[in-house]
């Protein structure tokens, strides 16, 4: 397992400090999730889990230019995270079209919710779970 870490600065001086800051993290993390269950059924050994993460400096991402825009760059984020595509971050972003698209994205799951008639918030219930 890995730990992304994003140094704003990117410069060789910060990175060391930053993996020295970050290591107590990448030690306690797997026996957080170890004892928290989330191995179970994951085929992961006990041993395996409990290693420390490896940790990687992320590639330098785009960044806001203002106080306002913080939000849409976590969410871009987190969905190249999630993705595995953190190498292919933009190097800028258009920010009024990456929240009409993100706006289209949220409206077609609302309405697929209201179409498969989710009666809860949590899209992990629906009526066929009942």
């Amino acid at each position: 397992m890995c730990l992304n870490v994003y140094n704003l600065y990117n410069k060789v001086v910060r990175n060391a400090l930053v993996l020295e800051v970050i290591k107590p993290f990448s030690d306690i993390i797997p026996h957080l999730l170890f004892h928290t269950g989330f191995f179970e059924g994951k085929g992961i050994s006990d041993k395996d889990a409990l290693k420390p993460l490896v940790v990687k400096m992320t590639p330098k991402l785009s960044q806001q230019n203002n106080v306002g825009d913080c939000g849409i760059y976590v969410i871009k984020y987190a969905q190249y995270f999630i993705n595995g595509m953190l190498n292919e971050t933009p190097k800028s972003s258009n920010v009024p079209y990456l929240r009409r698209n993100l706006a289209a994205q949220l409206y077609a799951y609302g309405k697929k919710k209201q179409e498969d008639e989710y009666d809860t918030d949590n899209e992990w219930v629906s009526k066929e779970m009942e």
